[in-house]
């Protein structure tokens, strides 16, 4: 079995410990990666003079990951779940967590699994929710803060057809494809840059429990 194949299930049989990260709580950190070292100097200064396109690609996919996939999940929880945390406390492990125990919008292949289960004609809200997993866990398990263009291109895409579904399933007040286009569109900061890295390498990592 691909080695991708049995990280991903290995990751699909522990996710339920997170639920304390709505508590404010972290049971522990994200192992090391390689990063590009970032001058403090360079703070505030245009990024394409401080960063390559491969790590700008990165923190825009962070950034698209961590605040509108984040917002995604939580709107959608929020029509079923009364009294949930305030936003800033839940992160996608949390929220993805609450959508599999709540269990109403069931993907087309279940819970769990890998990039290659999921076809393109799945288009479920628990196909998207899913999709959103993957990616959080794709720039999680990184071990380099860089995505080459053809991958950023794909991630891109693919969170565009996710958004156009969720603006019209939840009708968020401003579209979550006109964040994506912010997003995709700004000039990134050094500040940004640091601040997605840091959020990165500080996610939870899932910790196996007993069933």
């Amino acid at each position: 079995m691909h080695l991708y194949n049995r990280i991903e299930e290995y990751i699909d049989r522990v996710w339920l410990l997170n639920w304390v990260c709505c508590k404010g709580t972290c049971p522990c950190q994200a192992g090391e990666r390689v990063f590009s070292n970032i001058n403090d100097e360079a703070t505030g200064t245009d990024s394409s003079s401080v960063f390559t396109k491969e790590e700008i690609n990165f923190t825009k996919m962070g950034m698209i990951a961590l605040n509108i996939f984040a917002d995604v999940l939580y709107d959608l929880l929020k029509q079923d779940k009364a009294n949930l945390c305030p936003r800033s406390d839940c992160d996608i492990t949390y929220l993805y967590g609450e959508h599999r125990k709540l269990n109403k919008h069931i993907p087309s292949n279940s819970w769990g699994g890998t990039w290659q289960r999921i076809q393109t004609t799945d288009i479920a809200i628990g196909d998207d929710i899913e999709r959103i997993r993957l990616t959080r866990n794709e720039l999680q398990h990184s071990r380099i803060f860089k995505l080459d263009e053809t991958r950023f291109n794909e991630l891109s895409n693919m969170s565009s057809d996710i958004l156009k579904r969720f603006d019209r399933n939840s009708t968020p007040l401003r579209l979550y494809t006109d964040h994506l286009n912010d997003i995709l569109a700004k000039t990134i900061s050094a500040e940004e840059v640091k601040s997605i890295e840091n959020e990165i390498s500080g996610m939870t990592i899932e910790v196996e429990i007993e069933h």
